[in-house]
């Protein structure tokens, strides 16, 4: 009786693994089907980023398959460019993703999600350099965007500003900035410094006709969110 619930046991772990390893080289194919399908839609809309990195969650992925619809699935775009600033990393969550693998591997479907969601976030840095504030240093506290820095004549130069989302592009609005030293040539160079943040910067052409909904000023950069709805992956 020992040997025969050890025997059993054996079986079971056995099929377990092999189910297991079916499940993640089923998910596998998939990835790589809509990597490519992604890739594909980048190409045609002029839009410059490092290869599609695809992940399918979710377990049993077989069942997933079996019925056509994938619960969520996560693409990361690195290295957008295109727009005033570029975008480091798109982090795009797809949900209630419809196709099935047959048609994705034989090209006769197109995976369908019924929502997109991502989250990105601009450098400080590259909103420094395109600016030309040569000096500054840009931070966010979650509402406002802080500038701080030291700036010849003018001396210690801080401010804030607020960050908008106007026309599907990032709007920059300076309602504080002061210096050490406001005297003649130092008021100009504060205007000056003024008149260069604050303007609207354009994002690189987004994929899946993602929209810009959000924009806040943390303390990495500023964090963009974007969303689309019944969405063509590829």
């Amino acid at each position: 009786m020992r040997k025969l619930l050890t025997t059993t046991s054996i079986i079971v772990l056995t099929l377990g693994i092999l189910l297991g390893v079916a499940d993640r080289v089923g998910a596998h194919l998939a990835e790589q089907e809509i990597a490519k399908g992604v890739a594909t839609q980048l190409a045609s809309r002029n839009i410059t980023s490092a290869p599609p990195e695809v992940t399918v969650t979710g377990f049993p992925f077989l069942t997933q398959v079996a019925r056509g619809n994938y619960d969520e699935i996560q693409v990361n775009l690195r290295d957008l460019k295109g727009g005033t600033l570029p975008l480091p990393l798109l982090e795009a969550h797809a949900y209630d993703v419809r196709a099935s693998l047959k048609g994705l591997s034989e090209g006769t479907e197109k995976a369908i999600a019924t929502l997109v969601t991502g989250l990105g976030t601009l450098s400080y840095a590259d909103l420094v350099q395109e600016s030309g504030l040569t000096g500054m240093t840009l931070s966010g506290d979650g509402k406002n965007l802080r500038m701080t820095g030291n700036v010849g004549v003018a001396g210690e130069l801080r401010g804030a500003a607020t960050v908008t989302v106007i026309d599907g592009k990032v709007r920059i609005q300076v309602i504080e900035l002061t210096a050490s030293n406001l005297s003649g040539p130092a008021q100009q160079l504060v205007n000056s410094y003024k008149s260069k943040l604050a303007r609207t910067f354009s994002l690189p052409p987004m994929p899946f006709n993602l929209k810009l909904e959000s924009v806040s000023p943390a303390s990495t950069g500023l964090v963009i969110g974007v969303s689309a709805k019944e969405v063509e992956l590829g």
